[in-house]
């Protein structure tokens, strides 16, 4: 298996897309950064949607086997 991801076909890129964007709303909720999943799983293509959710699911479990980093806001 590579690892240049130019050379996947287009299902598998959209399957990497759906991933990253999974992994982004768990992150962002473990840090109660602001995040509405149900905004984020309607950008993704409606095929993958399934998946959205099942990996978004996946995350969030994963999460509780790390500790937190500090997370400090901006401040204007």
């Amino acid at each position: 298996m590579g690892y240049n991801l130019a050379e996947l076909s287009k299902e598998e890129m959209d399957k990497v897309n759906v991933d990253l964007a999974a992994s982004g709303v768990a992150y962002k909720e473990r840090y109660n950064m602001p995040v509405i999943p149900e905004v984020v799983e309607r950008e993704q293509p409606e095929a993958l949607r399934d998946y959205f959710r099942e990996r978004v699911a996946h995350y969030r479990a994963e999460s509780h086997k790390f500790s937190r980093l500090p997370y400090e806001p901006k401040t204007k």
